[in-house]
């Protein structure tokens, strides 16, 4: 019997042939994913979210090959926070990540048991890829690396200077560019075409390969640095209005370029791209005090009004998905994990999550959303969606579109779907929605009786509404003293108007009684809110005098033992004594630098006090 050892050969090649090509289409089926994630960019600042004045027809032809959301949420105020809800599919509180992380080298940000996108494409035989901002952790065990990506480019703090790749924004100046953990200079080369660059790259070397990038573009952030090309398209446009569209310009110019790339490639219809901005536009000072625009939302960046969690949110995935349809329904960044599992058929999705799945919705138009309800909490302030009813605790208005009243709308009540200006609280006109709202955000693991106001009442003592006067030189943010004196405690918020603040020193005072009086305590109303790096005085010592010149040796309170206590909260420092006087000097020491075990750590702490009793 002769056999044909060619034939069988040629055979098997085939098999391997078809094998490997059965292989390839399977992996060609899945497809690729890109998010990307803007910077600081406002809730109406596209063409296509009815800004007149902003020219974005790449990221407006992108909402008309998918899904345009009105009422898409981000879980977060401000960058770190809203991004790692994203990553994790998870409540901020839940990722670890409760405010903004620390740009001190090697600080920890979020925690590295944190299961990620990353992790998730990559457990599914996808390539994953981070390029642009990360302000996730500056340390090895909390970068990008050591969270899924296996490739990653860019910047591990807030921001930089987007030419020599600096963060100056806290000192000391620190170079920031690092590509898979090392750092790399490119010296005057401008940041947002380095990504791009490296973004089109990552896009050509995986075309053959399912892949995830998640790609974080640092833009509008200040610095506000757009290409010429844009500033002088806008050159008529006042500042800073003008630089900020123009930078959202550069950014939709880049998108372009990613967009084209994929379509070159042959791969856009096996590509879902997912965009959206990770909070407000900003009004700090760095950046002009504004520039971008929330249309008919009250608030931008560190706000949880509308304007500053309510934003730009579009989904694509060419042929594959319905294209040119806007979505009224109600969805939060923390679904786009456990969407994105089910669009791309994965089988692992993890149960600790908080996010909800939306690709029915998604894909079926006229389908309500699964989300009925989401919590939020930043700093003191926190909110509560249920339904089209919102109730906000210590609100803040970072868009400054209306004044609120100090005790008045401590508790911020609206109607979403009859205004969405949130400028009038409906507090008083609706009690019983607020009830079931408090018990809704109660419910939340994270919401606490201590987060809910408590109607300030007037205290009554020896030194209210006397004379004070400052010893040491105070902030200039807080220098309205007569808030230690006026008979009122502070809420548990800082910038409610009732605290005075100091960053890294002390603060002193005389108080005069106007005559010798009796005194038996002293109590200092003090604020503790680490997340905002504010924390209690380290000490609280007072002096007495019956002439204003000569005053007797101080005597101390007992240090609080709570300076590590995670949690927010107001108390008092107390003194008993038994003194005649009508003067009254008080030191408060400050916490030069903030303890181990605080993202700041190192960093000068802040203190804030608000009534001295004097008993």
């Amino acid at each position: 019997m002769q056999i044909n050892f060619i034939s069988l050969l040629n055979k098997k090649s085939i098999s391997l042939l078809i094998l490997l090509i059965s292989l390839q289409c399977f992996s060609q089926n899945k497809p690729n994913v890109i998010i990307i994630y803007t910077d600081d960019q406002g809730s109406i600042d596209l063409g296509s979210y009815g800004a007149s004045d902003i020219y974005s027809p790449n990221i407006d032809k992108l909402a008309k090959e998918g899904t345009r959301f009105t009422q898409a949420y981000v879980a977060a105020p401000v960058c770190a926070p809203s991004r790692a809800a994203l990553l994790t599919g998870k409540y901020p509180q839940n990722a670890g990540v409760n405010s903004n992380t620390s740009h001190v080298p090697d600080s920890h940000g979020m925690p590295n048991e944190q299961y990620t996108l990353a992790e998730l494409f990559k457990d599914n035989g996808y390539k994953t890829g981070h390029i642009g901002k990360w302000h996730l952790g500056m340390s090895k065990e909390t970068s990008p690396n050591a969270q899924g990506f296996d490739y990653s480019f860019g910047h591990l703090r807030g921001c930089i200077d987007n030419y020599s790749h600096y963060f100056f924004w806290a000192g000391p100046n620190i170079h920031d560019l690092y590509e898979n953990g090392k750092e790399v200079f490119y010296d005057g080369q401008y940041f947002p075409d380095l990504a791009s660059d490296r973004a089109l790259k990552y896009v050509e070397n995986n075309k053959k390969d399912p892949f995830f990038m998640y790609y974080a573009i640092n833009m509008p952030h200040y610095p506000y640095q757009p290409t010429d090309k844009w500033r002088e398209f806008y050159k008529d446009v006042e500042k800073p209005r003008g630089d900020y569209a123009a930078f959202i310009s550069t950014i939709d110019e880049r998108i372009g370029f990613l967009i084209d790339k994929l379509e070159d490639l042959g791969i856009r219809e096996n590509t879902i791209i997912i965009y959206q901005s990770d909070n407000g536009y900003s009004t700090e000072t760095r950046a002009f005090n504004g520039g971008g625009n929330s249309g008919p939302y009250r608030g931008a960046k560190s706000s949880l009004f509308e304007g500053g969690i309510r934003l730009p949110t579009i989904i694509s995935w060419k042929n594959n998905l319905p294209e040119n349809i806007v979505n009224d329904e109600f969805l939060v960044n923390i679904d786009w994990l456990p969407t994105l599992t089910q669009l791309c058929n994965f089988n692992n999705l993890p149960d600790n999550i908080d996010g909800l799945d939306m690709s029915r919705m998604i894909k079926e138009q006229n389908t309500a959303s699964p989300r009925t309800n989401a919590f939020w909490k930043y700093g003191n302030q926190w909110a509560v969606r249920k339904d089209n009813w919102k109730l906000m605790g210590y609100p803040k208005d970072t868009s400054n579109k209306g004044e609120l009243d100090l005790e008045n709308d401590v508790l911020f009540l609206s109607n979403l779907s009859e205004d969405v200006s949130e400028m009038k609280n409906l507090i008083n006109e609706y009690p019983d929605i607020v009830e079931e709202l408090k018990n809704e955000y109660l419910s939340w693991e994270h919401g606490n009786q201590e987060d809910i106001p408590k109607k300030i009442t007037s205290i009554n003592h020896l030194g209210k509404y006397k004379n004070i006067k400052a010893l040491k030189k105070l902030n200039n943010r807080y220098k309205n003293i007569e808030v230690l004196i006026d008979g009122k405690r502070g809420y548990v918020d800082y910038s409610s108007g009732q605290w005075i603040g100091q960053e890294g020193k002390d603060l002193e005072f005389v108080i005069d009684l106007n005559s010798n009086k009796s005194i038996s305590e002293i109590n200092l109303g003090y604020l503790h809110n680490p997340s905002n790096w504010v924390f209690c005085p380290k000490l609280f010592e007072v002096s007495f005098s019956t002439d204003g010149l000569s005053y007797s040796q101080p005597i101390s309170s007992k240090t609080s033992t709570r300076v590590n206590d995670k949690n927010n909260f107001i108390d008092t420092l107390n003194l008993q004594t038994k003194q005649k006087a009508q003067f009254i000097r008080v030191n408060i020491k400050g916490i030069k630098k903030i303890p181990e075990g605080h993202p700041g750590v190192g960093n000068p702490g802040w203190i804030f006090i608000d009534e001295i009793i004097i008993n």
